[in-house]
């Protein structure tokens, strides 16, 4: 015979895959957690803070060149100021809660004796202003940003360590991608972009217009297609354009690019 019954048990209340509510919030909690790529960021917390200082101090001083505010610098130098003082002051307190062990193994275990033991001082704490939670999360989208900025080059990710270990890239720097524009048949000053995408996880497409030699980043595409518009100069006009792609994995761009097409945008 089966008995009915609800999602209470003993006293505590469970899901449908068996876990318990506390359990399950726990769970939710750990996978929602934001973690910067580990390919570039440290997992220790002080190498987490050396590398967030090197990041804050070099971004400080080329975010305006790149297109960033003076707000997106002062969030920048904030969250670093936080993670300063939380890395010295975490580290800190483990160093005192190893006195306290061992202050505590003193006078459990001593030798009985007149003198009085002296217990260990606290570290004193001096916390800067608070910010808002999710500073990883923060750190990880504005590295999204800094790589898609027309300013930004290996040297400037190299320079604040964004630049991924990543293994596959010394198989795949020489690959030289080939790609179809498709004209667009809804958009002004607009076409349609493909290519194989492969072990890659998308490309950017550059166009450089007319005589111009100052090649220009249109946008960063997941996939193997996508649609650009690109801003006439004049508008009503046509535009010769000269288009090329680069694959990337991640928002890094890998490998050579392609050669050039060109190809006229028309109102």
């Amino acid at each position: 015979m089966y008995y009915a019954c609800d999602k209470t048990t003993f006293g505590r209340n469970f899901t449908n895959d068996g876990r318990s509510n506390a359990a399950d919030a726990q769970h939710k909690e750990k996978n929602d957690r934001m973690k910067p790529d580990q390919r570039w960021f440290p997992t220790n917390l002080v190498e987490q803070a050396a590398w967030f200082r090197n990041f804050a101090e070099v971004f400080a001083s080329i975010a305006l060149d790149l297109r960033f505010t003076q707000a997106d610098i002062d969030s920048v130098l904030a969250d670093n100021e936080v993670v300063q003082f939380l890395a010295r002051d975490v580290t800190a307190m483990r160093m005192y809660e190893r006195a306290l062990r061992a202050f505590q193994r003193s006078m459990f275990y001593g030798r009985n004796g007149a003198r009085v033991a002296e217990f260990p001082a606290a570290p004193e704490q001096d916390p800067p202003l608070m910010v808002n939670r999710g500073i990883f999360e923060r750190l990880e989208r504005l590295v999204r940003r800094i790589r898609t900025m027309p300013g930004y080059t290996p040297s400037v990710g190299a320079n604040l360590g964004i630049i991924p270990r990543n293994e596959k890239l010394p198989e795949l720097a020489a690959f030289v991608p080939r790609f179809r524009i498709i004209p667009s048949q809804s958009r002004p000053y607009s076409f349609e972009v493909k290519t194989t995408r492969g072990k890659f996880d998308g490309f950017i497409v550059e166009h450089r217009r007319g005589a111009s030699h100052e090649w220009e980043r249109a946008t960063l595409i997941a996939g193997s297609s996508g649609e650009i518009r690109v801003e006439p100069l004049v508008y009503g006009h046509p535009e010769m354009l000269n288009v090329r792609i680069r694959m990337c994995l991640g928002n890094d761009a890998v490998g050579s690019y392609s050669d050039q097409q060109s190809y006229i945008i028309s109102p």
